[in-house]
């Protein structure tokens, strides 16, 4: 059984596009032109049950923006996925209760203790099992 689905999914977001000069920032203001940025592009793959998974990538390849769709926290501009059974975006408080995410910053960790440690008592804190 595979416990993540992903096909063809892929998010776009509107950016601004910001023109020289002081003219230009009040006419971006007024008139402003946005450009498409593609942060994910046609991702397929499956995860069965129990299998374990790197998403490893250079900065700005997508994999945080996938994690995002794949959790619920953002909708994808194209494409489906299953997690769990669930659609991530329409059942998110659903999944909620059955995945867990977390986003490595290194503010998240403490210096003094090794990362493995930190993991555990922050597993503790929040009564992760």
């Amino acid at each position: 059984m595979n416990a993540i689905t992903v096909e063809g999914l892929g998010k776009t977001f509107k950016a601004k596009v910001k023109e020289p000069g002081l003219s230009g920032s009040w006419r971006s203001i007024f008139n402003p032109v946005y450009r498409e940025v593609h942060a994910v592009a046609g991702i397929d793959f499956k995860v069965d049950s129990g299998e374990m998974l790197a998403f490893i990538g250079p900065n700005g390849a997508g994999k945080s923006t996938t994690i995002k769709m794949l959790t619920g926290i953002l909708h994808p501009s194209a494409g489906q996925a299953q997690v769990l059974g669930f659609v991530p975006w329409k059942e998110r408080y659903q999944m909620s209760f059955r995945i867990g995410a977390v986003f490595g910053q290194r503010s998240q960790l403490w210096y003094h203790l090794p990362p493995l440690d930190t993991f555990d008592l922050l597993a503790r804190i929040y009564e992760i099992p």
